[in-house]
């Protein structure tokens, strides 16, 4: 799908080798030495957003498309991972355009009824300012030694009122 001339989303299974390769490099670059990121097993993104500048990725994210366990409750859901702007690209507010342009895919297109974010202490201002707001609940995931909690950050990102769960199990690997 191409939303106006520079961005598109695809599906993850559709990139070329090279994107992936290249992806992966800038998520290795941004995220790599944190060791949360190291000791976790993550999931496949289902879905890629590319906001491209002069033919150059200017910024990306990926979405897990998934229904999770919110107070006991199924749910369809859109994880975002990955909003990477490469420093080249940074302070023009591509993430933010990114993120704003594709709201409609996420909960039109998707049906999702929440975006889910696992996100750092710093980012959570960036994400408010997007309509995104931290959750205080216990978040639990898979891993291949079995269930975890995780213990950083949970935002979500709702089309209508804020929801202010008691416990989310994202019913699989995080993202």
């Amino acid at each position: 799908m191409l939303l106006g001339k520079s961005m598109k989303i695809i599906k993850y299974s559709e990139l070329d080798k090279e994107t992936k390769s290249q992806l992966n490099r800038f998520i290795d670059e941004e995220f790599g030495h944190i060791p949360i990121v190291m000791q976790t097993e993550w999931a496949t993104p289902d879905w890629t957003v590319i906001l491209y500048q002069n033919n150059e990725i200017a910024t990306f994210y990926n979405i897990i498309d998934r229904k999770i366990i919110i107070n006991d409750i199924e749910v369809k859901i859109a994880g975002v991972n990955n909003v990477i702007t490469p420093k080249k690209y940074r302070g023009n507010g591509y993430a933010s355009k990114a993120l704003r342009e594709t709201k409609d895919f996420v909960f039109n297109e998707l049906n999702s009824k929440f975006g889910v974010l696992l996100c750092a202490e710093a980012l959570i201002p960036f994400y408010e300012q997007l309509d995104w707001y931290k959750v205080n609940c216990p978040v639990y995931f898979e891993q291949s030694d079995g269930k975890k909690l995780w213990k950083a950050n949970t935002m979500l990102l709702t089309k209508k009122n804020k929801l202010n769960p008691k416990k989310i199990d994202l019913n699989g690997l995080p993202w």
